[in-house]
């Protein structure tokens, strides 16, 4: 019994916080800013913000542009690192909970005529959908079906890096629009490191779209 009130009181406090920064998540983002991240102790306070919030179903395109924006190059690995960070803790909580509840997410579907893991399960079906689940629910999703943890593992390793690298590199040239006296709206734009980025993210999406087509 406590187990289950333990775990339940985790989902309600989950649900809780993930309203409050759906709300103030722009209130967060400016706290963010506002951080001296040249100071080690505002640093170590400044990641320590950003892991809890990868943490809970929040946006963190802004957090990866900002990373960007305030530690350049840098910023993609600290980005990429948090991301793979939340994402396994998240897999492994929501394994727990199939565990503990001793879930059959497959039986239940299969009841209704769905194969769901099947259709789920594959390296190519885990890849494309990273780009269209929400961040938070596909860690979750894929922690709830019964599949191999280094099989997920490495696959959002590879989906993770052209989409956080796009991001990452729009923060950057922010960086360089606000600091360069001489740096017009116009040489922004034509900055090859603030277009390409672009460019891959509409690329990533235009091929997912022809992709669920063809499906």
């Amino acid at each position: 019994m406590n187990k289950y009130l333990g775990i339940a009181s985790l989902v309600l406090f989950v649900i809780i916080v993930s309203i409050l920064g759906f709300f103030f998540h722009k209130t967060i983002f400016d706290v963010l800013i506002s951080i001296d991240v040249t100071k080690f102790n505002f640093l170590i306070v400044y990641l320590l913000i950003c892991s809890i919030y990868f943490l809970f179903p929040l946006p963190v395109f802004f957090i990866i542009l900002l990373n960007g924006y305030l530690f350049q190059n840098i910023g993609f690995y600290i980005s990429y690192c948090l991301i793979i960070l939340s994402s396994t803790i998240l897999f492994f909580f929501s394994k727990s909970i199939v565990n503990l509840f001793r879930l059959n997410i497959k039986s239940s579907f299969l009841k209704k005529g769905i194969d769901i893991e099947k259709l789920t399960s594959n390296s190519f079906s885990i890849l494309i959908s990273r780009y269209i689940v929400p961040f938070f629910f596909h860690n979750v999703y894929y922690g709830l079906i019964s599949i191999r943890f280094k099989k997920f593992f490495i696959i959002i390793l590879l989906a993770e890096i052209p989409m956080t690298y796009a991001i990452n590199t729009i923060g950057k040239s922010l960086k360089n629009f606000n600091t360069e006296v001489n740096y017009s709206i116009f040489d922004l734009f034509m900055d090859k490191s603030f277009y390409m980025p672009f460019v891959i993210i509409i690329f990533i999406f235009f091929l997912i779209k022809y992709i669920r087509k063809s499906l």
